[in-house]
């Protein structure tokens, strides 16, 4: 950052500085950051409509700094432009190349990875983070990349979600976050919950810590997509409970294989090849989720587009 800039900053509140950090919606070319204008010209042509454009601030205060980056889906395109010092460097993903979508958050800190096949045709990932109060300018997207809603009345709809209940004793959180996951009328086929594990660390005084064996994580396979949605490690915890999460959304016609193996005594691993790209997915399990597991990949394997289990 340049004098001028630290100079800038400091001279701001801090509702000014925070707001500064936030994501913004492009609605006109003149509002494109000069140092994309060339690259995002180029892309849009002569569009008569802007396209969904986000302008994403690098985020201060992180212990990992982030980039500042330009978001732009044209015509059936997805257009990542990212800012290094000088530089702008360009990642394109075709949306029918996009294997997989993840999205997180973590109290303010917000992020989605887009994963699959480049323009380029190289297997890559790319993340884009922002405030949390901002997550609204990525829905479109989000929803864009996520199978398209189906009809389905409102009893129907709520006997879906409320086979998620039971999860209320052990996590409200993730029945939470389970129910509002299910897109418009998805069906769930199949579901797999691994609780948070915590094993006592240090006994100091009347205080005992503790040290996470392994996170929470629900996995939802419905009629469309399989969805994980998990605990990240970088959360801190209050009681017990790990803020934030994040979520990884695969559309089955994506997935093309999957497999389940006991690499270590008392440990399952579900693996998922990922199409196109071959990138991979792995979810690990204690042995205890076996036959929810050996179901779950059943039911995959019934699909057309997966690989029946090695074995």
């Amino acid at each position: 950052m340049t004098s001028e800039a630290t100079r800038l900053l400091s001279a701001q509140t801090g509702a000014q500085q925070t707001m500064s950090a936030w994501a913004k919606v492009i609605d006109a070319r003149e509002a494109v950051p000069a140092a994309y204008r060339p690259a995002y010209d180029e892309a849009v042509g002569n569009e008569p409509d802007l396209p969904f454009t986000v302008w994403a601030p690098a985020l201060p205060g992180l212990r990992r700094p982030t980039t500042e980056k330009l978001l732009c889906a044209v015509r059936d395109t997805v257009y990542v432009w990212e800012k290094l010092g000088g530089q702008v460097t360009t990642t394109a993903y075709p949306f029918d190349a996009i294997s997989d979508l993840e999205t997180g958050n973590i109290l303010l800190f917000s992020w989605i990875t887009l994963g699959g096949v480049t323009t380029a045709g190289t297997s890559a990932a790319t993340t884009i983070e922002f405030n949390t109060a901002t997550s609204r300018h990525f829905a479109w997207l989000v929803n864009r990349l996520r199978p398209a809603p189906r009809p389905l009345d409102e009893p129907a709809r709520q006997r879906e979600g409320a086979r998620l209940d039971f999860l209320a004793a052990d996590s409200f959180k993730f029945m939470s976050f389970g129910r509002a996951s299910l897109g418009p009328g998805a069906h769930l086929h199949s579901l797999v919950w691994q609780p948070p594990r915590w094993q006592p660390a240090l006994q100091i005084g009347g205080w005992t810590l503790t040290r996470s064996l392994s996170l929470g994580r629900l996995v939802l396979l419905t009629d469309q997509e399989l969805i994980v949605i998990e605990d990240d490690e970088r959360s801190r915890t209050d009681k017990g409970v790990r803020y934030g999460g994040k979520w990884r959304y695969l559309a089955l016609d994506h997935i093309g294989g999957a497999e389940l193996s006991e690499p270590a005594a008392g440990q399952l691993v579900l693996s998922l090849s990922l199409v196109p790209g071959g990138r991979r997915c792995e979810l690990r399990f204690p042995a205890a989720h076996q036959a929810e597991l050996a179901e779950l990949l059943g039911r995959l394997a019934a699909r057309p587009s997966v690989s029946p289990p090695a074995g």
